[in-house]
């Protein structure tokens, strides 16, 4: 009854369509394990939204869309699903996959179609450049890899690239991994994603391969991150540089930081540069936090670095540097 008065007398369905969603990720235990669940859920339905935007933005695609409003950005009261963030300002799994989804070159894969496309948002064309798709399974084995060459115009999208193929001896669960190199090779973008087998049965079905069948992702073997932070003070402001890496063989799946006080509870407002990522093997990524609110020694202040099979570790903030 409360969940339902938080979702607007049930405007999302969150105990109704919105809970047995998140269950094809497997009965929770507990509302933390719940809650976890649904920031995959809302992680997938997020970057879906903007990522069909991408594909038809001009009109040439087959499900053609013209424009799109997220609305609903400054809710007054604590909200339950549905919400970049809310009234308590800390941000959602669905920011940060939209950020990601919303990058200006951006390689996107598509769950009907299983074709990668780029989507370019800049105003100036890209030549040279390189396309990188990964497929992993359950286990973090590398099942298949491709890398194409790419030009692309100004304010365009290329469509359909690429076509993944999954066989039927795949794991039930598994990843993509799609990356954008420079004309020198460097990374410029990249963008990941988690698949089931389960069979498309139509949009008013909760089957599919991003909807249904997940439970086995409760069964990924545990793996170990390594993390440095240091803190940098300017003008009243403060950033958290925090270099996280991946030392294992195993992927690091849906890795969360969070920044906390002294009473172990969320800076908020606090500004992440990402968020809710994951890792490949071997794979090191950086990441800042910029807040207003952080004593000067940062003594008590913590970083919670965890994930789906990452436990969680503490990291306790060092003095400030000053810039």
């Amino acid at each position: 009854e409360v969940w339902d008065y938080l979702d607007g007398n049930g405007f999302h369905q969150m105990t109704t369509k919105y809970k047995d969603l998140v269950n094809n990720y497997g009965p929770s235990n507990s509302i933390d394990e719940f809650a976890e669940k649904a920031q995959l859920l809302g992680a997938m339905n997020s970057k879906s939204i903007w990522e069909v935007w991408n594909y038809n933005k001009f009109g040439f695609g087959d499900r053609y869309c013209s424009g799109l409003l997220f609305w609903y950005l400054n809710c007054p009261v604590r909200q339950v699903c549905g919400r970049m963030w809310d009234w308590s300002l800390e941000p959602t799994v669905s920011l940060f996959h939209t950020q990601n989804a919303l990058e200006p070159l951006h390689a996107q894969f598509d769950y009907l179609k299983n074709t990668v496309s780029i989507y370019n948002d800049y105003l100036r064309s890209f030549r040279n450049y390189r396309l990188v798709a990964e497929v992993y399974d359950l286990d973090s084995k590398k099942i298949s890899s491709q890398n194409i060459p790419f030009d692309i115009p100004e304010d365009a999208v290329a469509k359909d690239l690429i076509k993944l193929t999954f066989g039927p001896e795949i794991t039930q669960v598994h990843f993509i991994s799609l990356r954008i190199l420079d004309e020198k090779g460097k990374e410029v973008a990249r963008s990941f994603y988690w698949r089931s087998s389960d069979k498309y049965l139509g949009k008013t079905t909760l089957t599919g391969p991003a909807s249904g069948g997940f439970e086995s992702l409760g069964t990924m073997k545990k793996t170990e991150l390594y993390t440095k932070c240091m803190v940098i003070q300017t003008e009243g402001n403060y950033k958290v540089e925090l270099m996280i890496r991946n030392p294992t063989n195993r992927i690091a799946f849906f890795t969360r930081l969070q920044l906390l006080d002294a009473d172990q509870k969320p800076v908020r407002p606090s500004f992440y540069s990402d968020n809710f990522f994951s890792l490949l093997p071997g794979e090191t990524k950086h990441v800042a936090i910029e807040t207003a609110i952080l004593p000067i020694s940062g003594a008590g202040y913590t970083i919670i670095v965890n994930g789906w099979n990452v436990p969680s570790k503490k990291y306790q903030l060092p003095a400030n540097t000053k810039k």
